[in-house]
């Protein structure tokens, strides 16, 4: 081994995600990229009160999460209400793009060890963020519950739209146990990274979920690693994520990011929201 990796702290963490961020500071084309992908997505919600989309990858480190944090950006900025739910309980990171702290979140709402829908404010205006909360054993079941209908049915009463951010479709299975309540995937692919055969299969299984696939996003097109928003430069993210504690030995599973879009012209409490410091 000729260089050996740095342990990244959790403040390194945090700063490196925040330098993925759309913001006003970044570069015209990429806002540009993202307000496109935001157009076409508000013509594909099958004339649904509340659309639901879920970004998605093939493998890791394709840039799912910073695009689902983006696009939720991205969305926010006009004036529309966005929620941001951190769905990959098995190896969270959306807490980090924000500063929030990842408890009392998606996993003890749909394990029933809480009742309260902590939503929390960010510093993105209209931009709100359920993290994932602890890592349970059994995410896949969780999803999959009557608690995940009764979420999101919740949500949709009080935003427009709401993302969740799910684990890559072929090493595990969670995301594809949701086709059915959500409205369509968007796939994140990496230029020059994914294979053709990876992207297919990661299709061909949410297909087999009836699932509805609409639309792929290139990530990095100039093709130049290490330079795209939303790459993890970390290694062996979900490897180390996921593997080392046993999931997805020998399963492919799937991941999404959820959108909702729902009726603001009913003046109605918001769920309870929370400030975090940074």
């Amino acid at each position: 081994m000729l260089f050996r990796k740095t342990r990244l702290t959790a403040p390194q963490t945090q700063a490196a995600a925040k330098q993925r961020m759309l913001s006003s500071s970044s570069p015209f084309a990429i806002r540009e990229a993202y307000n496109s992908i935001r157009a076409k997505l508000l013509f594909t919600g099958r004339g649904e009160k509340c659309p639901v989309f879920a970004v998605t990858s093939a493998m890791m480190h394709d840039g799912k999460t910073t695009n689902a944090v983006n696009l939720a950006i991205s969305i926010a900025s006009t004036t529309k209400k966005v929620l941001l739910i951190d769905g990959d309980m098995r190896k969270p990171t959306v807490h980090r793009y924000f500063g929030l702290e990842n408890k009392n979140g998606l996993s003890e709402i749909l394990a029933g060890l809480t009742n309260e829908v902590k939503i929390r404010k960010t510093d993105v205006e209209n931009l709100h963020v359920l993290t994932s909360g602890q890592i349970p054993p059994n995410p896949a079941e969780l999803f999959g519950s009557k608690q995940m209908d009764n979420l999101l049915s919740y949500v949709k009463e009080f935003f427009d739209y709401v993302l969740i951010d799910t684990p890559p479709v072929n090493l595990v299975s969670d995301a594809a146990i949701l086709a059915e309540k959500i409205t369509g995937y968007v796939f994140v692919v990496q230029s020059g990274k994914n294979h053709y055969y990876e992207l297919s299969y990661a299709l061909d299984s949410i297909q087999q979920m009836n699932g509805n696939v609409v639309g792929i996003i290139l990530n990095d097109a100039t093709g130049r690693s290490g330079a795209h928003y939303g790459g993890y430069h970390s290694g062996n993210y979900y490897y180390k994520g996921y593997y080392r504690r046993g999931y997805g030995r020998g399963y492919y599973y799937s991941t999404y990011e959820t959108k909702v879009e729902s009726d603001l012209t009913k003046q109605k409490e918001t769920p309870k929201e929370q400030s975090e410091g940074k």
